[in-house]
């Protein structure tokens, strides 16, 4: 059966609808419609009369047109343009998590903490989870996060300042427990790579690392370079500790990245020097994200695996259910306790190879 130009446009609208894309945006009157999809005003009209029967679109007072919400509401996961296997990570679990709570999820990427499309998003969604950029916020963003009657939830980073609840999954006892790893398996020296921008945890995990290789009588080199916001710590971490080994700088037997980018990063620098990364040294990181890189690269990188955080992602959605109530749970939650993966990228000290620095 051939079907009609008014019920493909009913379909293309049912989906856009199901997928938020009206969350955000205004429903687009008939006639623009029509020119749209190449069809006359009359087929628009029946495709919309159509939906409406549905209850998928409603009409207002006024005669205009806007997309029905699911009746618990519409959420928004406000995250950088950036990618970055934490901010998909979210992307997916809240997905997950609001499709049992039969609410409505969309994405909503921004550009830096000025964009116009965050002061939107909290205008027209029933709750939001955001995803910091790492640079400094305006105060005028801080006061509207304050005022805002949208409930807000900051995930990977605390924004209990600004009077944002916030969550952050990595394990609090990440860098004690890779440390500890990294002591059993017979290191005495364990050098820190950081390529991240600070803050967002980053703070807290260098601190750990001092505190607990001081602690354990072990010894320790900071390797610090920073990339700005938006800045790729994969290809910093490369061309860094590349640099370093070219200088005969860099002489760690076992390196510790504060997250997979920068183990990742240093295997391919050590790898293109010859130097070969689970055999001449040993590469580690902090912590990994649900779903990431770790278990699949070669080697395989050894880190502190996040225990399951969806259970705290619905307390928050339970949350957002709740008109105008205030957040009553702690401001800042940490992910329950990880454990270690143990990867190929760590064998025993007694196992490394010999080897001669490349200069």
């Amino acid at each position: 059966m051939r079907k009609t130009k008014s019920y493909k446009l009913e379909t293309i609208l049912e989906r856009r609808i199901a997928m938020g894309d009206y969350a955000l945006l205004d429903f687009p009157a008939e006639r623009k419609l029509a020119a749209a999809f190449n069809v006359t005003q009359m087929t628009a009209r029946k495709a919309v009369k159509n939906l409406e029967k549905q209850g998928l679109l409603v009409r207002q007072a006024n005669g205009t047109v806007t997309a029905a919400a699911k009746k618990a509401g519409t959420v928004a996961f406000l995250a950088p343009t950036f990618l970055s296997s934490h901010v998909f990570m979210y992307q997916k679990m809240l997905d997950k998590a609001a499709e049992g709570a039969g609410r409505q999820m969309r994405t909503v990427l921004y550009m830096h903490w000025d964009d116009a499309i965050i002061e939107e998003t909290l205008e027209r969604f029933d709750g939001v989870f955001l995803y910091p950029v790492r640079e400094t916020m305006s105060e005028r963003l801080a006061d509207l996060l304050r005022e805002t009657p949208t409930p807000v939830v900051a995930l990977g980073a605390d924004m209990s300042g600004v009077g944002i609840p916030s969550f952050i999954d990595q394990p609090a006892n990440a860098p004690e427990l890779i440390i500890d790893f990294l002591r059993e398996r017979g290191y005495r020296k364990i050098d820190f790579l950081l390529t991240q921008p600070r803050g967002m945890g980053v703070d807290r995990w260098l601190e750990n690392w001092r505190h607990r290789i001081q602690d354990q009588g072990l010894g320790g080199e900071l390797f610090e370079f920073p990339v700005k916001s938006y800045g790729d710590s994969y290809e910093q971490a490369f061309r860094r500790v590349g640099e370093l080994i070219e200088r005969g700088a860099f002489n760690s037997t076992c390196l510790l990245g504060a997250t997979v980018a920068e183990a990742i990063g240093a295997c391919r620098a050590l790898a293109s020097h010859g130097i070969v990364p689970g055999r001449d040294v040993a590469v580690s990181s902090v912590t990994r994200n649900s779903g990431g890189l770790a278990e699949y690269y070669i080697p395989s990188i050894a880190t502190v695996v996040s225990a399951d955080c969806s259970g705290h992602l619905r307390q928050y959605l339970e949350w957002m259910t709740r008109p105008r109530s205030s957040w009553s749970g702690e401001m800042v939650r940490r992910g329950d306790d990880g454990q270690v993966f143990a990867g190929e990228s760590v064998p025993f000290a007694a196992e490394l190879k010999s080897r001669e620095m490349v200069r």
